[in-house]
C-alpha cells in the first residue's frame, strides 16, 4: 500500500547532534563533518526536532529491558504528545547549549596576520619629487653610516661628487631590488629571462659597493667607441617616481628639452623601460612648456538655436555687428575725413541682411541705426550681439526706445503687429566670435564687397549709404541653397524671396492685368507664394545645416578649480593671464563652452576656446 507524506519529522534527544546538523560541515572536525554532511544531504526534506529523554521510545531499548518492560512502555504507542496539535509539541527553541558544548567537535581555526612595515628608503624615494634633494638626502645618510658603522671620517666639509655618485647607485639599487627582483634572481641562478627586458641581455656588474651590485644592460655595443656607462647603462623601470623625477631633472637641466632629446640624454647613463612614454609625460606636465605651447580647449559644436530653424517673419530674431572704419569725406574743401562704420543686421531664419551706415560707435548712433532698421524691416523680438561697449551702453536706453515705439504712432502696422512684443538683447561671451558665426560671416562678405568695389574712392555719407544699399541687395540675392545644374529646376532660393518675393538682382517679370482677379483671390495667391518659399526653405535650406563643419568630437568638460591661462590675441603666450576656473556655464546639451576665470586682475568670462590648461 503506497502512502504519500506531506512532511516528515526526525526526533532526537541529543542537543549536541541537533547543533551539528544545523551547522555547516566545514566548521566541524573531519570525522564528524563528513558524517554530518552525509546526514544533511540525505535528510534535506526532513524537519529535525528535539524530544525529551523520558518521551523518547528509542531510549527504552537502548538501555536494555525485559519483554514486560517493553510491553508497559511508550515503545509500542509512542509519546503521548504526538496525539496533540503540533503547537503543543516540545519546543526546540528552549534548548540552550553551554560554550563547552558549542565548541565540541568544532574545527580549530587559526588566523595569522603579519603587518608588513614599508621600506623607509623606498617610501622616501616615492615621496621626494626633487632629484637633487633626493640625491643629497641619501648622501648624508651614507655619511652617517660611514661614521657610525664603518668609522670612516668625512672626506670634506661639503658633499663630494664621489659621495653623490654613490648615493645615486644606492637609490638605483633599492629600486632595482623592488622592481626587478625576479630578473635578478634568474640571473644569479643562470636561468633564462622572461618579459620585456629579455632583449636587453641584462647582467649584474662585478664591481661592488658594500655589497651593492647593480643591474645593467648588456646590449650589442661592446665594441663601440663610447663611454662604458653608455654601453651598459643602468636599468630603471618606468613606473617608479624616481624615474619621472630623473627625466624631469634632465628636462629642466637641458633648458626644457623635448621628448626626443630627453630620450637621448637619459640613455647616456640609464636605460629606462619605455622611456619615450615617460619623456612625453614629463613634457606634457611641465607648466613652463605649457605656457609656450598652449593647447586651447575644444568642445563639440553645439546644436543650432531654435531661431535658426523656425519659420518666422524676417528680422524677428536677428544678430547685429559693426564693421569698419570707413573714411567718409565732407563736400567742403579742407575738411578732414571722419570715421564711419557699418551696422550689419542679419536675420536668423532667412539670412537676410540689412546694412546701415553709422556715424560713430556711440550708443546714440547705434540706436538711431536700430530705429531706421525697425522702420523698414519691422520690430525685432530678439537681438543677439557681442559684448562691444556700444551695445552694452545701448542696452540701458532700449527700454526708453521700446516705450517710445509703443507710445508714439511711428508706424501703425508695426504697432499692431508687435503691440505685445519687446526687444530683448542677448550678449554672447566676450572674445567669442564663433558664438556669432552667422553675423561674422555677413560682416566678412560686406567688408569684401566694400573694399573690392570702392577701393580708394573718396565717398561722402550719402554716397556711402547708396553703396551700402547696393551691397545689401547683392547679399540678399545670394542663394542660400545649392543651385541645380538642371535648367528645368526652379530658381535658387535667396533671402530676397522672403523680403520682396523674388531676387533683388533678378530680371523683372512683365506685368499682367489683374483687374479681373478679386482681392481675396489675389491675397490667396500671395499667401500661396509665401507658403511655397517656406516649404522650399524647410526642405532645401534647413537640411543643409545638418553637418558640423568642425569640432565634431565631444571632450570632457572643464572642471571648477582648474588652472588655466587666458588667450590674448596681441600678446605672446608667456604674458597671458593665469587664473582659476570659478564657474562653468553649461549648454542645453550639458557641454561646457563658457567659463568664468578668476585672475589677479579680476574675474573674466571667456569661451573655452580662449582657455588653455596649465598642468598641475
Amino acid at each position: 500500500m503506497d502512502t504519500n507524506y506531506s512532511k516528515a519529522y526526525f526526533w532526537t534527544d541529543s542537543t549536541i547532534v541537533l547543533h551539528w546538523i544545523s551547522t555547516h560541515s566545514s566548521k566541524l572536525n573531519t570525522f564528524v563533518g563528513n558524517r554530518v554532511a552525509e546526514i544533511q544531504d540525505t535528510t534535506k526534506e526532513v524537519v529535525w526536532r528535539h524530544v525529551p529523554t523520558h518521551d523518547n521510545p528509542a531510549d527504552v531499548v537502548s538501555r536494555g529491558c525485559t519483554v514486560d518492560e517493553i510491553r508497559n512502555s511508550i515503545w509500542i504507542e509512542g509519546p503521548s504528545f504526538l496525539a496533540k496539535a503540533e503547537e503543543e509539541w516540545p519546543s526546540t527553541a528552549e534548548i540552550v547549549l553551554s560554550p563547552e558544548e558549542v565548541s565540541l567537535e568544532k574545527r580549530k581555526t587559526a588566523l595569522s596576520c603579519q603587518q608588513l612595515k614599508p621600506n623607509y628608503y623606498l617610501d622616501l624615494i616615492e615621496r621626494v619629487s626633487s632629484y637633487t634633494k633626493l640625491i643629497r638626502i641619501f648622501a648624508y645618510v651614507n655619511r652617517y653610516l660611514n661614521l657610525r658603522v664603518w668609522r670612516m671620517p668625512f672626506p670634506s666639509e661639503y658633499l663630494t661628487a664621489y659621495e653623490l655618485e654613490n648615493s645615486l647607485k644606492i637609490i638605483v639599487y633599492l629600486i632595482q631590488k623592488k622592481y626587478f627582483s625576479q630578473e635578478i634572481a634568474a640571473i644569479n641562478a643562470n636561468k633564462s629571462l622572461k618579459g620585456s627586458i629579455k632583449s636587453l641581455s641584462p647582467f649584474i656588474e662585478d664591481e661592488e659597493l658594500r655589497g651593492i651590485r647593480l643591474l645593467r644592460v648588456g646590449g650589442r655595443l661592446k665594441h663601440a667607441n663610447i663611454p662604458e656607462e653608455s654601453k651598459h647603462p643602468l636599468l630603471l623601470p618606468k613606473d617608479c617616481n624616481f624615474t619621472k623625477t630623473l627625466v624631469r631633472h634632465l628636462h629642466h637641466l637641458n633648458y626644457h628639452a623635448g621628448p626626443k632629446a630627453l630620450v637621448a640624454l637619459s640613455r647616456q647613463t640609464f636605460w629606462i623601460v619605455n622611456v619615450r612614454e615617460v619623456a612625453r609625460w614629463v613634457v606634457r606636465k611641465c607648466p613652463h612648456c605649457a605656457r609656450y605651447r598652449p593647447k586651447l580647449f575644444e568642445q563639440v559644436m553645439g546644436d543650432l538655436p531654435a531661431a535658426r530653424l523656425t519659420q518666422s517673419r524676417p528680422f524677428l530674431c536677428c544678430g547685429v555687428d559693426f564693421c569698419g572704419p570707413i573714411y567718409t569725406y565732407y563736400k567742403i574743401r579742407g575738411k578732414v575725413p571722419y570715421k564711419t562704420y557699418v551696422a550689419v543686421f542679419v536675420c536668423f531664419s532667412s539670412k537676410a541682411v540689412h546694412l546701415e551706415a553709422v556715424s560713430d560707435l556711440s550708443a546714440d548712433a547705434f540706436i538711431a541705426a536700430l530705429k531706421r532698421m525697425i522702420g523698414r524691416r519691422g520690430l525685432p523680438k530678439t537681438i543677439h550681439c557681442d559684448n562691444a561697449t556700444n551695445f552694452v551702453g545701448a542696452q540701458s536706453k532700449l527700454k526708453e526706445l521700446r516705450d517710445m515705439l509703443f507710445k508714439r504712432s511711428i508706424q501703425e502696422n508695426i504697432i499692431n503687429f508687435c503691440s505685445n512684443a519687446s526687444i530683448n538683447f542677448h550678449f554672447i561671451p566676450p572674445r567669442a566670435p564663433n558664438f556669432g558665426g552667422i553675423w561674422e560671416a555677413a560682416v566678412k562678405t560686406a567688408k569684401g564687397h566694400l573694399y573690392r568695389s570702392l577701393g580708394g574712392a573718396k565717398l561722402n555719407f550719402e554716397e556711402l549709404t547708396t553703396a551700402l544699399v547696393e551691397i545689401e541687395a547683392i547679399m540678399n540675392s545670394r542663394p542660400i541653397t545649392p543651385m541645380s545644374p538642371d535648367p528645368n529646376d526652379l530658381e535658387a532660393l535667396t533671402p530676397a524671396h522672403f523680403l520682396v518675393g523674388s531676387s533683388l538682382r533678378a530680371i523683372p517679370e512683365p506685368s499682367h492685368e489683374v483687374s479681373d482677379i478679386s482681392h481675396l483671390e489675389r491675397w490667396r495667391r500671395i499667401n500661396a507664394v509665401k507658403t511655397h518659399f517656406w516649404k522650399r526653405w524647410s526642405s532645401e535650406y534647413v537640411l543643409e545645416l545638418q553637418n558640423r563643419a568642425k569640432w565634431t568630437t565631444s571632450t570632457p568638460n572643464l572642471e571648477i578649480g582648474s588652472l588655466v591661462i587666458i588667450h590674448e590675441d596681441n600678446l605672446p603666450p608667456q604674458k597671458w593671464l593665469m587664473g582659476k576656473v570659478v564657474k562653468l556655464i553649461k549648454g542645453p546639451d550639458g557641454h561646457v563652452r563658457v567659463a568664468d576665470v578668476k585672475t589677479s586682475r579680476g574675474e573674466f568670462r571667456r569661451p573655452i576656446r580662449k582657455l588653455a590648461a596649465i598642468p598641475s
